[in-house]
């Protein structure tokens, strides 16, 4: 079994996040292949981060995830949270990787809001192997909709913020401010992706009624080529039933391999 490894790192704010190494037994630095995985919003590195992962690091890969600023257990606010903080501070996620562990490729995963991120990051990193877009969108002044309801938009337009209402969740009773609503219509993802000129995969579930299925094949015209996609029938949006989550995992494996 890989070795969990509880890590830690600052992004450029000297805000500490925190996140989870999985260690695979004989990693090998020299020839190894990492994998770097950004979690949703407002979700965490213990959702469909984790479920990811644990099997993929029992594969060889060097696994990690971690904890966006203002996120569960990092430091920061959370009403405080922007995408494009968020995009900084992946930098800092990988500077940690190839300090303390190294590899030889790189594999920049991102689900959901993670999808985006890594969407209008990757161009910037030359360490970036190879990108998985699971669940993402392809543009975000539409996108905005998936996230927010007309009520919170019209909350955020008439008091600045929102507050969440999910008893027994992390964000339970936490504002966010109109920042991070105002995001959606100044970052710009096919922009970012027409720069990226390596592999990409681009992976969603047939049945996500939190991202429709139209957002893959839209992201899917828009990147450039080497690309694959791969779409998990019958899959919701975080690949819930164990059928649908090894499907989308043999489509990771085959695209890294």
């Amino acid at each position: 079994m890989p070795k969990l490894i509880p890590i830690s790192f600052k992004n450029h704010k000297q805000e500490l996040l925190r996140g989870i190494l999985h260690l695979p037994k004989n990693y090998n630095p020299k020839t190894g292949t990492a994998i770097i995985y950004l979690h949703g919003f407002p979700g965490s590195m213990f959702g469909t981060a984790k479920r990811f992962l644990t099997p993929l690091a029992k594969l060889g890969f060097l696994c990690m995830r971690f904890e966006f600023s203002g996120t569960n257990t990092s430091q920061g606010k959370f009403e405080d949270k922007l995408m494009s903080k968020e995009v900084k501070e992946i930098k800092y996620a990988i500077n940690f990787l190839q300090k303390h562990y190294s590899f030889k490729k790189l594999i920049l995963a991102g689900h959901s809001t993670g999808a985006i991120d890594a969407a209008l990051y990757a161009h910037k990193d030359k360490r970036i192997t190879k990108l998985i877009l699971s669940g993402g969108v392809s543009d975000l002044k539409h996108a905005v909709r998936y996230d927010f309801t007309d009520l919170q938009v019209h909350q955020f337009w008439k008091q600045g913020y929102i507050t969440y209402h999910r008893p027994n969740h992390w964000t339970n009773n936490k504002k966010l401010k109109k920042a991070f609503y105002d995001e959606f219509f100044t970052l710009d993802i096919p922009q970012s992706l027409k720069k990226f000129h390596k592999p990409v995969l681009i992976l969603h579930g047939e049945q996500d009624q939190g991202v429709f299925v139209k957002e893959a094949h839209e992201l899917f015209k828009i990147i450039n080529k080497p690309k694959k996609l791969a779409i998990i029938k019958g899959a919701d949006h975080s690949f819930t039933k164990p059928l649908h989550l090894n499907q989308a995992l043999n489509a990771i494996y085959k695209f890294i391999k």
